[in-house]
């Protein structure tokens, strides 16, 4: 393999753009298999015995990169049920939310429930890292 090694300073900088923006696009590609993965557990109510396989292949990557994703999607499902004092039912309409709206959570929410007169709304926005409905890794 061949080492390249900068020489001036305008040579490490550009190695160093290039690799921000190698890795960013990678970020983002985790994020969105991420997602599919979420949507995928949700639909078979959260049993992923040996859906893990079926999904590294489809999406064409490692198994073992599906098996993080999945450890990683039910620790965060985890820790909003724990952290946010709701049920898994609840927890699982965010989540829903999030998918449909295309939201990593990673990237920071918001969600808002209001009852009123009998009838419920539960909203999911982007952004608002800092608010206190959310939860960052």
């Amino acid at each position: 393999m061949h080492q390249w090694i900068p020489t001036t300073f305008e040579q490490a900088c550009k190695r160093a753009a290039g690799r921000r923006r190698y890795h960013a696009e990678r970020r983002r590609k985790r994020d969105e298999r991420q997602l599919l993965v979420m949507d995928m557990l949700l639909r078979v109510n959260w049993q992923s015995y040996g859906i893990g396989r079926v999904l590294a292949d489809e999406l064409s990557v490692d198994a073992a990169t599906i098996s993080r994703d999945i450890r990683y999607i039910r620790e965060w499902r985890e820790h909003f049920i724990k952290a946010h004092r709701v049920s898994e039912i609840f927890a699982d309409a965010v989540i829903r939310r999030l998918v449909a709206a295309r939201i990593h959570p990673r990237l920071g929410y918001s969600w808002t429930y209001i009852f009123k007169g009998g009838v419920s709304t539960l909203r999911v926005r982007r952004g608002f890292k800092v608010h206190e409905n959310c939860w960052n890794n």
